[in-house]
C-alpha cells in the first residue's frame, strides 16, 4: 500500500484566539509534533494538511520547514470538519491508494499506533485508534436533566485518530455522505454509513486531543518528556510481505538492495509465502512505490516498530 496521511488543522481556535493547530507546546506549534512523527515514516508518501484559508502561508511556512521526504501540500479547509477532509482527499494524488485522517490538535500520536492501524486496512475494512471507556455512561433526558438508562461501558469505546481507510473506500464513503446530506463527526461513521468494517486499534499512549487551554499544559508536559527520552539510535522495522512464490526473488533482491537483513522466508501456508526482514527505517523510503511496481497489486507487505540499534548493529543490519 502507499499511504497518505491528511492532517486536519482547520478550526478556527475560537477559545485560543487563533487556531489552535499553530499555537505553541513545547517550542513548536502543536501541529508540528504529530507532522514530525509522520514526516519520519518511510511507509508515508504524501502528507497533505488542510488548515484555514488566512492561515495557508504559515501552515506552508511550517511544513516547508520541517524538509518532510514526503510529497507535502497544504490546502484551504471546507465549512465542515467533513468537507475540509474531502478537500484533504481530494489533494492527495493518484500514488496514494490507502490514507487516515488525523486532528492536528493531537499532537502525541506514536508512530507505532499509526502502524498498527495501518495493518488492519484492506478494501472493504478500515481502522481507528480508540480507548475504552472508562466512565459510567448515563443517557440523559435533554428536557428533564434525568436519567433514562445506563449503557454497559464494556462496550464503549471513545474514538481518536488516526482513522484509516482503503482510498477507495473513503472516496465512496464521502460521495454517499454527500448525496444524502449526510453530516458526521468522523469519517468512521461515513464508513459505517456503506457498510465498511472499522477495526477498533486500541491506541497504547496518550493520543488525547487539545480542546481546551488547561489542556496545553498537560500535552507540554508529556511532550518535553517525550523529548527528553528520544532514543539516538536508529529505527529498525520489521517488514512483512504476503506474496506469491513467483515473487519471493524480486523481493528477496529488493531487501538486500536496501542492506536489510532477510530474517525467514515461510512457505508452509495455505496460500503464498511470507517474507518476513528487518530494516532501517530510512532504508525503506521508496519501498512502497518499487513494491507496487513489481508486485502488481498482487501482495501486500505491513510494517512495525521492531527495536533501536546502535550505529554497530545497524549497519550490520544494513
Amino acid at each position: 500500500m502507499r499511504w497518505g496521511a491528511v492532517v486536519v488543522a482547520a478550526g478556527r481556535g475560537t477559545r485560543f484566539g487563533r487556531p489552535k493547530q499553530l499555537v505553541e507546546i513545547a517550542g513548536v506549534p502543536m501541529v508540528a509534533w504529530s507532522l514530525r512523527t509522520f514526516a519520519r515514516m518511510p511507509e508515508i508518501v504524501e502528507l497533505v494538511v488542510v488548515t484555514e484559508e488566512a492561515w495557508l502561508e504559515p501552515m506552508r511556512e511550517l511544513v516547508a520547514a520541517l524538509e518532510a521526504p514526503q510529497r507535502a501540500r497544504v490546502v484551504a479547509g471546507g465549512a465542515t470538519r467533513q468537507g475540509s477532509v474531502s478537500n484533504g482527499l481530494r489533494a492527495l494524488s493518484d500514488a496514494c491508494n490507502a490514507l487516515f485522517v488525523h486532528d492536528g490538535a493531537r499532537p502525541l500520536v506514536l508512530a507505532q499506533d499509526v502502524r498498527a492501524g495501518m495493518r488492519e486496512v484492506r478494501p472493504g475494512r478500515g481502522a481507528v485508534l480508540a480507548a475504552p471507556v472508562v466512565d459510567t455512561v448515563k443517557v440523559v433526558d435533554p428536557a428533564t436533566m434525568t436519567v433514562r438508562h445506563t449503557l454497559d461501558r464494556g462496550t464503549l469505546w471513545a474514538a481518536q485518530t488516526p482513522q484509516f481507510a482503503w482510498r477507495r473506500d473513503l472516496e465512496r464513503a464521502h460521495a454517499h455522505a454527500q448525496r444524502g446530506s449526510l453530516e458526521a463527526t468522523d469519517d468512521v461513521a461515513l464508513l459505517e454509513a456503506i457498510g465498511v468494517e472499522v477495526a477498533i486499534v486500541p491506541a497504547s499512549g496518550e493520543n488525547f486531543k487539545v480542546t481546551h487551554p488547561h489542556d496545553l499544559a498537560h500535552a507540554e508536559l508529556l511532550l518535553r518528556e517525550r523529548a527528553e527520552h528520544v532514543p539516538l539510535d536508529e529505527e529498525i522495522l520489521l517488514v512483512e510481505v504476503f506474496a506469491d512464490e513467483s515473487l519471493v526473488a524480486a523481493i528477496e533482491r529488493e531487501f538486500e538492495a536496501r542492506g536489510a537483513r532477510i530474517d525467514a522466508v515461510e512457505r508452509d501456508l495455505p496460500q503464498g509465502v511470507t517474507v518476513r526482514a528487518f530494516v532501517r527505517a530510512e532504508s525503506l523510503r521508496g519501498f512502497s512505490e518499487r513494491f507496487e511496481a513489481f508486485a502488481d497489486g498482487s501482495a501486500t507487505f505491513t510494517t512495525r516498530f521492531s527495536h533501536y540499534a546502535g550505529a554497530s548493529e545497524a549497519g550490520a543490519r544494513g
